[in-house]
């Protein structure tokens, strides 16, 4: 009875997570760039502070994607566990 349905609400999850994590990327490889530049420019002028406060921020954006790839999934799947059974 609730499979067609189901299957539906499948895909436009599966759709919607593709679409995150799509987005994930984009702006992980937006920040980094930003960072990148930042601390290309304080290197050049001298400025210390601009060059740490840039790789701060890199290892920041790396930390945070790799834990919404492989923290995240594995979270959804022990949580998954806990789904109860219909109840007929």
């Amino acid at each position: 009875m609730f499979d067609p349905v189901m299957e539906q609400l499948t895909a436009i999850a599966q759709d919607a997570w593709l679409f995150l994590v799509g987005l994930l990327v984009i702006v992980a490889l937006l920040g980094g760039l930003y960072f990148v530049l930042q601390g290309t420019l304080g290197a050049a002028f001298g400025g210390g502070r601009m060059t740490s406060v840039a790789i701060v921020g890199s290892i920041g954006i790396i930390v945070l994607v790799l834990f919404a790839f492989l923290v995240l999934p594995e979270l959804g799947g022990f949580l998954k566990g806990f789904q109860p059974d219909p109840p007929f």
